[in-house]
């Protein structure tokens, strides 16, 4: 079983890569430890947590999260593991001030899945998808920080630009931005008359609605979600114990580089202080793809501490990565 459908209190998410992350973190040798501690980075709703859980009746999880939705989801779905499981309304850009504040012991296993969930996506008023009608928002903690609307009413043409360039992977992003700018400026207030007005001066193709990137961009530039990530990247790898791993899911290819290109540096040779189990990146299977397409650009990659002066564990998974 490789993805794992959830719905509580209308928090609805089909978790991904759940058999290859479950058996990444069972796999390290820091998990088997007694009162291991696991950081589910990204808890969504709940399914990495509960099938680490489950497989690792030694071990505790803290699930941290920016949507207090997805917190409370979560909680009420796992609350068999009361004594086991808790949450924490942070992002995990946050992780080493938690670690600090609260004094956690080496981390047998960091992990992050950093995919939009489908509540989020599906919700209307979370202005996340032009598939449904809604406000110019894409924040994934709405208690705070400024919608989509506000930053671009405050942004320039070459700023934003810059963000579709960079997030979106969009090579004419000077007109595409004054596309948006103008939009906003002819009355699109809401995420299907943003995507019209796109759709309706943009190139389409078979495959991809003309507004995909743009959202995509814009809503990684709201959220911070590369910054974020250059602090998780940062951050995880020290706070982990001996036997310890790291455990990312991208989705986006600016993500995927930033995992792919920080592992690599902090493990450039076969032993070392770090290892990556996953040479190459962990990808959707068959069975995971037909059940939930949405899977399909999904990318792991696993990171582990190694015991000083002695050779790297190799796990299961180094022979069978694609990338």
């Amino acid at each position: 079983m490789t993805t794992l459908p959830t719905e509580f209190n209308g928090f609805e998410h089909v978790t991904v890569l759940l058999a290859e992350v479950t058996a990444a973190v069972a796999a390290a040798p820091a998990a088997q430890l007694p009162a291991a501690l696991v950081i589910d980075c990204t808890l969504g709703g709940g399914g990495h947590s509960q099938a680490i859980l489950q497989a690792l009746p030694n071990a505790a999880v803290i699930g941290l999260d920016r949507d207090p939705n997805a917190l409370a989801a979560a909680a009420a779905r796992l609350t068999r593991f009361s004594d086991r499981f808790s949450t924490r309304h942070a992002s995990f850009a946050q992780l080493k001030a938690l670690a600090t504040a609260e004094n956690w012991p080496p981390l047998a296993a960091v992990i992050a899945d950093l995919g939009v969930s489908s509540h989020q996506f599906d919700t209307a008023e979370r202005g996340f998808s032009f598939r449904f009608d809604g406000p110019l928002d894409m924040r994934m903690d709405g208690t705070q920080g400024q919608t989509l609307a506000e930053k671009l009413a405050n942004v320039s043409l070459e700023d934003l630009a810059d963000v579709l360039y960079e997030y979106g992977d969009i090579r004419h992003s000077i007109g595409t931005a004054r596309i948006v700018l103008q939009s906003l400026q002819d009355g699109a207030t809401t995420t299907a008359t943003l995507a019209a007005k796109l759709a309706a001066r943009l190139p389409r193709t078979r495959s991809m609605h003309p507004a995909t990137q743009v959202f995509q961009a814009l809503r990684i530039w709201v959220n911070q979600e590369l910054d974020e990530l250059d602090q998780l990247l940062i951050d995880a790898p020290a706070l982990l114990a001996v036997g310890g791993v790291l455990g990312v899911i991208s989705f986006h290819s600016g993500e995927d580089r930033l995992v792919k290109q920080a592992m690599q540096a902090l493990a450039p040779k076969k032993y070392g202080e770090y290892t990556r189990v996953t040479r190459k990146s962990l990808i959707p299977q068959a069975e995971e793809l037909q059940s939930n397409p949405r899977s399909r650009s999904a990318r792991l990659r696993v990171l582990q501490k190694n015991p000083a002066n002695s050779a790297a564990h190799h796990g299961e998974f180094a022979e069978q990565d694609n990338e």
